[in-house]
């Protein structure tokens, strides 16, 4: 979004299509209790437009490289090709089985990561943009889980009424949480000017927020069951 924006922003095109998306279950052992019940795959389509009379937007970026270990697919990159034994399933104790080439994840370690760094980031955008958290219609974040999501909420003293999920019913989308979390709980969103804050946190481990007003024009939700 914050590439976009910065391309309308120039004045050399007016219109874009923002596309967003994962499959995160492919990367996602069926016999690893810890991950893949949590995940979901979705693909969003944003289509944006200049206008002079919008409002601004803010966006705040940070990473920390030295805990990129926290989330992994450890083989199938250049670093460690696959060999015979990224094949090979290992068990890490009760339900939790999974391969190299799986995805794997330090829930402690992330679980700390994002309640100290979220709320940063809420903090530091509302600074940035000179706006209190009352002055907030929404605050999107990144769909992790309800308890993490909760603990950050009640940190940064948010409404509950404030924070919509889509979780619940898609599950974590990785990179399409955010979208899809708008279009599945915020329909009000087309009656009138919405000022909204989102924020997500993850792989990198990264973490970013922007800060945006509404003037949304349609909304509209596909679900699809089976193998994608």
């Amino acid at each position: 979004m914050s590439v976009v924006a910065s391309l309308l922003s120039s004045g050399y095109m007016k219109k874009a299509l923002l596309l967003v998306g994962d499959t995160p279950t492919k990367f996602k052992s069926r016999n690893d209790k810890t991950a893949w019940p949590l995940f979901g795959d979705a693909g969003t389509a944003t289509a944006l437009e200049y206008s002079e009379e919008s409002d601004d937007m803010f966006f705040t970026f940070a990473t920390e490289g030295k805990s990129y270990r926290s989330i992994i697919v450890k083989d199938g990159g250049a670093r460690n090709p696959v060999t015979e034994n990224s094949l090979k399933e290992v068990v890490y104790g009760e339900g939790i089985a999974r391969r190299p080439l799986d995805s794997e994840m330090d829930g402690m370690s992330v679980f700390a990561f994002g309640l100290k760094r979220a709320p940063e980031s809420v903090l530091d955008i509302l600074s940035f943009a000179s706006l209190e958290v009352n002055e907030i219609d929404y605050f999107i974040f990144h769909q992790a889980n309800l308890f993490m999501n909760e603990k950050i909420r009640k940190k940064l003293k948010i409404p509950e009424e404030k924070v919509p999920y889509s979780l619940r019913d898609y599950g974590n989308t990785s990179c399409a949480t955010i979208p899809l979390t708008l279009t599945a709980s915020c329909n009000d969103m087309l009656k009138k000017k919405q000022k909204v804050i989102a924020t997500a946190f993850g792989v990198g481990l990264s973490w970013g927020s922007i800060y945006f007003s509404t003037d949304l024009r349609y909304l509209s939700l596909i679900e699809y069951e089976g193998k994608l």
